[in-house]
């Protein structure tokens, strides 16, 4: 496996719905199902968000932005930052 910090940078846009949001969370929520995702949050500029992934490639992580609601909506962009994981925290459930 590899892993991603993933930050997406908000575009001011008129496409940003209530719909969309909902659709976004969907599409986030699937993927923290499926053990894509660590943890994501929001930056405290609320310009974005920030979140932290493990997939087989970097083209996996590609994909999955690729169908972002946000992205396909032109709302948000990505910049993705591979990353080797070589210390862990045993107490990281305490972190969240």
């Amino acid at each position: 496996m590899e892993f991603f910090m993933i930050e997406g940078n908000l575009v001011e846009h008129p496409n940003m719905s209530d719909e969309l949001m909902k659709k976004h969370k969907a599409y986030t929520q699937k993927a923290m199902d499926a053990g894509m995702i660590l943890f994501s949050g929001l930056k405290k500029s609320m310009d974005g968000a920030v979140f932290v992934m493990k997939a087989k490639s970097r083209q996996q992580i590609e994909d999955y932005l690729e169908q972002e609601p946000f992205f396909q909506a032109g709302i948000q962009t990505y910049q993705v930052v591979p990353f080797d994981a070589h210390y862990k925290n045993p107490k990281a459930a305490e972190w969240f």
